[in-house]
């Protein structure tokens, strides 16, 4: 589907927006002393305080990029209860964030736009690539390409965050997707997930897509199982597909879930989080 440039600002912001709420509201929950007893140093909760800042940034340079046409923010639900879930979903935020700034450039005609839309990709991925490393103690990349997202796949995953918008802002053209559970949410490879997923109608065959950089790999669900493929690292997006090809709007069948395949400096998996 083809996306005027003023549609995919306006979804940016819309996901930028969400995600610096996120921020706001979880510096304003957690003070110092949360983040201290959670056995975080001082200096963490400094680094998400200039997170927070670039996410006013972004906000503000997309707006005013869109003037009048601008969405005005949501009310959101993000359901943390403790500094830990905090941190987990920054790390999705800003990892999601920089895959839908990523997808959306292709769909963009205007240079500064796409200018624009590659200096916030470039500022969330070293955001992520810090909260993984230095945080979680994880790896700082996932691998030698970032993951791309369409607007579809990028929105079913920040979506559900989204309470309430309102009715002044434009609708987004963008499908609605069931959504889909995978556990374990670290998976090993050549191991087997299970895939929760509600469909109103069975078909003979459907797969689970892996998005790793700019590959794609797939593997076959049978009885809610499928097997999990080899070569993934770091955080991997999937989703169910009709078919083997591109997880484009047609074929999809769910909204996407993230399963993470955190790896050492010598690129040796680690275990899962308690």
């Amino acid at each position: 589907m083809a996306f005027t440039d003023t549609t995919i600002a306006e979804y940016l912001l819309t996901l930028k927006q969400a995600e610096s709420a996120f921020f706001s509201q979880g510096l304003a929950q957690f003070p110092a002393s949360a983040f201290t007893n959670a056995g975080y140093p001082t200096w963490v909760r400094n680094r998400f305080i200039q997170i927070a800042a670039h996410e006013s940034t972004h906000v503000n340079l997309l707006t005013d990029g869109l003037g009048s046409s601008a969405p005005a923010a949501c009310t959101y639900d993000f359901g943390f209860t403790d500094v830990g879930s905090f941190i987990d979903l920054a790390q999705r935020f800003t990892t999601v964030d920089a895959s839908a700034n990523i997808g959306g450039v292709s769909y963009v005609n205007s240079g500064t736009l796409q200018t624009s839309i590659a200096s916030i990709a470039a500022a969330e991925s070293r955001e992520a690539a810090w909260i993984t490393s230095s945080v979680q103690k994880r790896q700082p990349w996932n691998n030698a390409l970032e993951t791309p997202l369409s607007p579809d796949g990028a929105y079913s995953l920040i979506s559900p965050y989204i309470d309430e918008c309102p009715d002044t802002n434009a609708d987004l053209p963008f499908n609605t997707y069931p959504k889909l559970t995978v556990y374990p949410g670290y998976p090993t490879a050549d191991g087997t997930v299970s895939v929760s997923l509600t469909l109103k109608a069975a078909a003979a065959k459907y797969y689970l897509a892996w998005l790793d950089g700019l590959n794609v790999k797939y593997s076959l669900i049978t009885s809610g199982q499928a097997t999990v493929p080899e070569g993934l690292d770091g955080t991997v997006y999937v989703a169910v597909v009709k078919t083997q090809a591109p997880p484009t709007a047609a074929n999809l069948v769910s909204g996407f879930a993230i399963v993470q395949f955190p790896f050492d400096s010598r690129h040796n998996p680690i275990p899962a989080p308690p």
